[in-house]
């Protein structure tokens, strides 16, 4: 019955979930990378802590783009939406740039 809802109303639960973890990731590097920027006296560990956090991004990203190439429901959701764009998430990068 999700499945059924979530096709109607064009939402992929796992995307979504995939898209929350890798924003939540994003945030989190960012952050640190910030706080690293301002106190360059920071020592290894906390460079250390960067680097795997960076490493954490690009791996939920890789997930969910993979999700996006292999899920017929994205992949659905792209076409009817007319997207001429490789990813959905590369859509809403756009999307939010102009908004």
């Amino acid at each position: 019955m999700i499945a059924e809802v979530s096709r109607e109303l064009g939402v992929c639960p796992e995307y979504q979930r995939l898209l929350s973890k890798c924003q939540e990731a994003l945030f989190s590097w960012q952050q640190h990378a910030a706080l690293i920027s301002r106190n360059t006296r920071l020592g290894h560990r906390v460079t250390a802590e960067l680097r795997r956090l960076q490493s954490n991004y690009k791996r939920t990203y890789a997930l969910l783009e993979r999700h996006e190439h292999g899920c017929p429901d994205c992949q659905y959701v792209s076409k009817i939406g007319g997207l001429d764009f490789e990813s959905m998430s590369s859509a809403l990068t756009l999307y939010r740039r102009s908004a």
